[in-house]
């Protein structure tokens, strides 16, 4: 079976730094053989640096895939979906390539993005850089559980990568929809902390969810539960972690499939009110600035 990149479905980490970039030359070969090399890069500094836990990943932008695998393309891979109604809103960015590493040392991400940016040299350009940290035990900057219905075990590499019954060129591969939230953080803390658990659904002490008659509105919890139209499973896995400093915060979040259309199933739902006029309440507090889709092949398929 093919190898995938283990940075997909990896338990979290304490520390992580995603790097957006572009690609400044026309030699596909070259980055072919360049971004081919990354995954045995991270092995062996994983294996220096073995007790930071270091693991990551290398991910190709919807746009530029067939640039440079013109010949072959993942089935489902699309643009960001269009997410706009009302104030609410998630602008689409195209970057070619996203880097993302996650250890327990800072100074490790640190020395391991400079080595890979130094292996990909002047083929590629630094467009973002964003450092990310675990907050107080896996909780968003709001002060929530995130994500706290993520799968665990074995059930992360089953929802997130694909087998060959799915698409027999891909194995071990994963669609990777990535959106950066700007926190409204002065308006939520405005909020007392029951009003803040009626939006969430959550109690925000122990993430117990609220009885839907207790609450009497739309929460969070609702509409970001990992079921479809018919309650059946969506497969998803949440790679969530917070970003930030004293003037702005967020969270960059990151969703892994093997079938994408769950997770624009998910995102919709979020977004777009329904017939009762009920969309993602959080949505009126956090702002995505940008949004984007990748394809994270696998080790085998990089090596090509």
């Amino acid at each position: 079976m093919a190898r995938a990149q283990k940075g997909i479905y990896a338990e979290p980490n304490l520390h992580g730094l995603t790097l957006m970039l572009n690609v400044m030359t026309d030699d596909v070969v070259a980055v072919r053989r360049k971004l081919a090399r990354v995954p045995a890069l991270l092995e062996e500094l994983d294996e220096r640096f073995s007790e930071a836990l270091l693991t990551g990943y290398v991910a190709i932008g919807c746009d530029y895939w067939d640039i440079l695998y013109p010949e072959q393309r993942p089935s489902q891979l699309r643009q960001f979906p269009d997410l706009r109604d009302g104030d609410r809103h998630a602008p689409r960015h195209s970057v070619d390539l996203m880097l993302t590493l996650r250890s327990d040392r800072f100074d490790v991400n640190y020395h391991c993005a400079r080595a890979v940016l130094e292996w990909l040299g002047h083929d590629v350009e630094l467009v973002e850089q964003i450092p990310t940290f675990r907050f107080m035990d896996g909780r968003d900057l709001t002060g929530f559980v995130d994500a706290p219905e993520n799968p665990r075990g074995m059930r992360r590499r089953q929802l997130s990568l694909i087998t060959a019954e799915e698409d027999p060129a891909f194995v071990g591969g994963s669609y990777l929809f990535v959106q950066k939230f700007r926190h409204d953080l002065r308006r939520w803390e405005q909020l007392t902390q029951e009003m803040q658990e009626f939006v969430i659904g959550r109690k925000k002490l122990t993430s117990e969810r609220i009885s839907e008659a207790v609450v009497q509105m739309v929460t969070h919890a609702q509409k970001t539960q990992l079921l479809n139209a018919q309650e059946q499973p969506l497969q998803m896995l949440r790679q969530n972690m917070p970003w930030g400093d004293m003037r702005e915060q967020g969270l960059l979040a990151m969703y892994f499939s093997a079938q994408p259309r769950d997770v624009v199933f998910w995102l919709k739902r979020r977004y777009i009110a329904d017939d009762e006029g009920d969309y993602d309440p959080l949505l009126d507090y956090t702002e995505a600035l940008s949004n984007a889709t990748f394809f994270v092949p696998s080790v085998d398929f990089l090596a090509g």
